[in-house]
């Protein structure tokens, strides 16, 4: 894999409990602190896929998965308040 926390996500993603995500490597350090649940998860496809991304259009993809999946979950700051936090 591409090093992770050299890997920018472009523009950061703010996050409702205030952290903000700038690479990668941050992506995954909030995947892995999300329980896990039985089985395989969408947490565990997103994080695989990130630990599998070697080249740049992967790391997109993986990054794009991401969003997704906080979106889902409703982990992004509402637009507005994000630059505020």
């Amino acid at each position: 894999m591409t090093d992770p926390a050299k890997t920018v996500i472009h523009p950061e993603l703010y996050m409702r409990d205030g952290r903000i995500i700038h690479s990668l490597a941050d992506a995954m350090a909030l995947l892995r602190e999300h329980e896990a649940r039985p089985g395989v998860d969408v947490r565990d496809e997103v994080l695989h896929r990130i630990e599998r991304a070697r080249t740049e259009e992967e790391c997109r993809e993986a990054a794009d998965a991401f969003v997704a999946w906080a979106e889902e979950l409703e982990l992004l700051a509402p637009p507005g308040t994000a630059r505020r936090a």
